[in-house]
């Protein structure tokens, strides 16, 4: 299950990273979420790790999910302080991107069975 949750956001964060490339007039994608060029290569970076975990096994996907989990909740509880972190929109809609990646990613890494080694 762990594996299919990566491979699912991995593709979404894919999709928003070519939409934050090349489809964000304004800096918007979709009209109403804040990027830069700089946002859209860590969604880039995310999608890569997270279809690395759908990829190698149910521990790994375990891990990747852990981590970029952890690291979108922090991005989103920044968000509700600074509009703007190391040069990256966090503010606005990314704030319930980003909760909503946390959230999923954090219940695929605890709330997801693992399989035996």
């Amino acid at each position: 299950m762990a594996q299919k949750i990566d491979l699912f956001m991995g593709l979404v964060f894919a999709l928003l990273a070519v939409l934050g490339l090349f489809f964000a007039p304004g800096g918007l994608i979709l009209g109403f979420i804040p990027s830069t060029t700089g946002m859209a290569l860590v969604y880039l970076i995310t999608a890569v790790v997270l279809l690395y975990g759908y990829f190698t096994s149910d521990q790994m996907a375990h891990l990747v999910s852990a981590v970029i989990g952890v690291v979108y909740a922090a991005l989103a509880i920044i968000g509700f302080f600074n509009s703007s972190f190391v040069g990256l929109p966090t503010g606005g809609w990314n704030i319930v991107v980003n909760l909503i990646a946390a959230v999923v990613l954090i219940y695929d890494w605890l709330g997801t069975p693992r399989t035996a080694t």
